[in-house]
């Protein structure tokens, strides 16, 4: 079973491969026009909201045993 330690470099790994795909897409962006463009623009959101969410995620598995580390309600019960 991984640490919390070993997950957290799961999710900065991810990040990394989602700010990648993000930047490869606001290039593309750049030559499309019409629905095109409109069918990427949600995707570019959809990976925004992907990269935020993972970021958040890797902060709380980094920290969560340190303490007086507030931990986000969204992701603890």
């Amino acid at each position: 079973m991984a640490k919390l330690c070993e997950l957290a470099e799961g999710y900065r790994a991810a990040a990394v491969q989602l700010k990648l795909a993000r930047a490869a897409l606001q290039v593309r962006m750049e030559t499309m026009a019409g629905p095109e463009r409109l069918r990427a623009a949600r995707e570019l959101r959809l990976l925004e909201g992907m990269l935020r969410q993972v970021r958040e995620v890797g902060s709380l598995v980094q920290h969560y045993y340190e303490p007086g580390y507030w931990r986000d309600r969204k992701y603890v019960c």
